[in-house]
């Protein structure tokens, strides 16, 4: 399989590989030519892979193409990349500092804001996609490229939906800790349930509230980090996967609160370009069914550096230090599989 992908890759087709949570196959998406496809309707069927900006619609891969093999063993990591660069430590935290004084003026609730970390590095991008697939288990990952877009891979904790038979499935998912950590505080647990009221807001403008149900909180792993997840679902008879993917995107824990006002603060106050980061990616079919996951610890990798990119909500009880702590735990889990 090695052959096959490797051949896509040099010459320079479309295509994806990914694998989902907890399964043991890993499939593959790919074009036989270089056109560029996208949906506005997702009555389409393929993979999408949609910016964290609303603005720019997203790409997808037809599945006309496709396949489906065993993940094989990885190779052997021999790269020498252990630490994050930290010349954007203080800028960082200035950032958020400016954040937690808007919040307190009552201007909005949360932001979520990220930072991007370059590195130095040559290694191979598959065998990077495949260590991912056998250290994360429990995680979305893929592995894209696209003539539009670069190469990007990532292993994200978050599903952003799935629709089946009129069924949706969504989570709220928030707060960061490592896995030696005992406790939530107030702030985090403050930060998640902001997460939930806005989904639950956003469906209810579409269906019954007796057919939304929301599940309990619960501590769930990702890699040597723990979150906050609870777990929603939704009859949504008569709704559009459109319209679904509208209201959702971008979920408030990789925007924020309220939803328009906190993208503008981070399109007016972010320093770069988030791409795809913090978009979302994933199968759909016909409308009427999608997997979809939110474009989370992912990167994109170029001739001899790769961009890791990592975020955190912040509210009002958001301490600047702590913040830049949280986002260099969340790049160190990628750095595992370098």
């Amino acid at each position: 399989m090695r052959e096959k992908v490797n051949d896509l890759i040099k010459q320079g087709q479309p295509f994806v590989l990914f694998r989902l949570p907890g399964d043991d196959l890993i499939h593959c998406y790919y074009q036989k030519d270089l056109t560029a496809n996208y949906t506005s309707t997702f009555t389409e069927s393929g993979f999408v892979f949609a910016p964290f900006a609303q603005a720019n619609r997203p790409l997808f891969i037809p599945d006309v193409h496709r396949l489906s093999f065993a993940s094989p063993p990885p190779k052997k990591n021999i790269n020498t990349t252990t630490n994050l660069p930290q010349d954007q430590r203080k800028n960082f935290i200035e950032q958020v500092s400016r954040a937690v004084e808007t919040i307190k003026g009552e201007t909005f609730e949360k932001v979520v804001l990220s930072n991007a970390f370059t590195l130095q590095y040559t290694g191979e991008t598959l065998e990077v996609f495949y260590r991912m697939v056998h250290q994360y288990s429990n995680a979305f990952v893929y592995y894209w490229f696209h003539p539009q877009t670069g190469t990007w891979l990532g292993a994200t904790p978050e599903r952003f939906l799935s629709l089946e038979n009129e069924q949706l499935s969504t989570m709220a998912l928030a707060g960061t800790l490592p896995t030696a950590t005992a406790t939530w505080s107030k702030k985090e647990m403050h930060e998640q349930q902001l997460v939930v009221a806005s989904i639950q807001q956003g469906l209810s403008r579409y269906v019954p509230d007796h057919k939304i149900k929301i599940g309990e909180r619960e501590t769930v792993r990702a890699g040597e980090l723990r979150h906050l997840c609870t777990h929603i679902q939704a009859e949504v008879s008569g709704v559009s996967l459109a319209l679904l993917v509208q209201e959702l995107h971008p979920t408030p824990a990789v925007g924020g609160l309220p939803k328009d006002i906190a993208v503008d603060y981070i399109l007016a106050h972010e320093d770069y370009d988030r791409a795809y980061y913090t978009g979302y990616l994933g199968s759909f079919s016909n409308g009427k069914q999608a997997n979809l996951f939110v474009n989370l610890r992912c990167a994109t990798v170029f001739d001899d550096t790769i961009r890791l990119f990592t975020g955190a909500g912040i509210t009002a009880g958001s301490v600047p230090e702590c913040e830049w702590e949280e986002i260099c735990r969340k790049a160190n889990t990628f750095l595992t599989v370098l």
